[in-house]
């Protein structure tokens, strides 16, 4: 992606890129569009506000979406739910609920579906649970980026819309051998002032 400029035209180019990013993430990524799950009160850890999470998702603490109006926070949450798993414990559709549990924009409401592309393909999974892997993921950080400030000041952008790339280290083991892999993402959330999931892509902004 090239950088933003003060053309005029640089804001809407970005614009339009970003949106048949998430378009090809739509069509490309994910084609089964499940019904976004509901949620339920959860617990709060340490320094973590508390937050909702679909019902049954009690094996991965960390599956929990914060309520709260701190953008980057929530970027964040999203982050660690999509890079923690654990194979041995939880089904692929636990999973699916979790990350659509971060999604419910009435104004965007294919959002479910574009978090849940953030996943592996099904078929991955079943490769993961065969060799029962799992994976947690530390240093997790939401900063911001040129293009993702001229994206968020530009006048045609939703009220309380934010870009954030995301970044962590995912230590994964499988088959008992661990990998430490860093992970990054574009995520995009709308706080008003509660936030929700608007968008995400693993193209990163220049």
């Amino acid at each position: 992606m090239r950088r933003v400029t003060n053309s005029k035209l640089a804001v809407p180019i970005v614009i339009l890129i970003l949106l048949v990013m998430v378009i090809l993430a739509l069509v490309i990524s994910w084609r089964d569009s499940s019904e976004v799950a509901g949620g339920e009160p959860g617990m709060s850890s340490p320094g973590r506000v508390t937050g909702t999470s679909a019902p049954g998702l009690a094996p991965l603490s960390v599956w929990v979406r914060p309520a709260t109006t701190d953008p980057a926070q929530y970027a964040i949450a999203f982050g660690r739910t999509i890079w923690t798993y654990d194979s041995a414990v939880h089904t692929y559709a636990q999973w699916q609920a979790a990350v659509s549990s971060f999604a419910d924009s009435m104004e965007a409401p294919d959002s479910a579906v574009v978090a849940r592309s953030m996943l592996p393909y099904d078929s991955q999974w079943e490769e993961l649970k065969a060799h029962r892997a799992r994976a947690t993921v530390r240093d997790v950080t939401a900063r911001t980026t040129p293009v993702l400030e001229a994206l968020a000041r530009d006048p045609r952008a939703p009220e309380g819309w934010h870009g954030f790339v995301v970044s962590g280290a995912q230590l994964s083991v499988v088959d008992g051998a661990s990998t430490t892999t860093e992970r990054h993402l574009t995520v995009s959330v709308i706080c008003r002032p509660q936030c929700s999931f608007w968008s995400a892509s693993n193209e990163l902004p220049q």
